[in-house]
């Protein structure tokens, strides 16, 4: 994998993109590249409903994320409804996962 797209570089540039964007629904936020259709994926996973100022935040997250990469690549961005206790599914690279007890998906 390039460095364009290394783990690295993914894990860094979401985790920079989250400052301060962190809504108290999201329960998780992961990526992934693929450097053969250059493509970057977002999964944001919230509990309760993805819409409202928790994706606001969520997409501000992911404009800060796009940005690091060169015109050539694409965004897919993912803000999926998993209310606690559903179990989540985190896209390769797991950057944010809120604390939950530890009965929980």
């Amino acid at each position: 994998m390039s460095s364009i797209a290394s783990r690295q570089t993914l894990v860094l540039s979401l985790a920079r993109g989250l400052r301060g964007e962190v809504h108290p629904q999201l329960r998780q936020a992961s990526i992934e590249a693929d450097e053969t259709t250059c493509i970057v994926r977002l999964r944001f996973e919230y509990d309760g409903e993805a819409k409202g100022q928790a994706q606001e935040s969520c997409s501000c997250a992911a404009a800060e994320v796009i940005g690091d990469f060169p015109d050539s690549w694409d965004l897919d961005e993912e803000h999926v409804a998993a209310p606690f206790p559903t179990s989540l599914a985190p896209l390769e690279h797991l950057v944010y996962r809120r604390w939950e007890p530890d009965d929980a998906a």
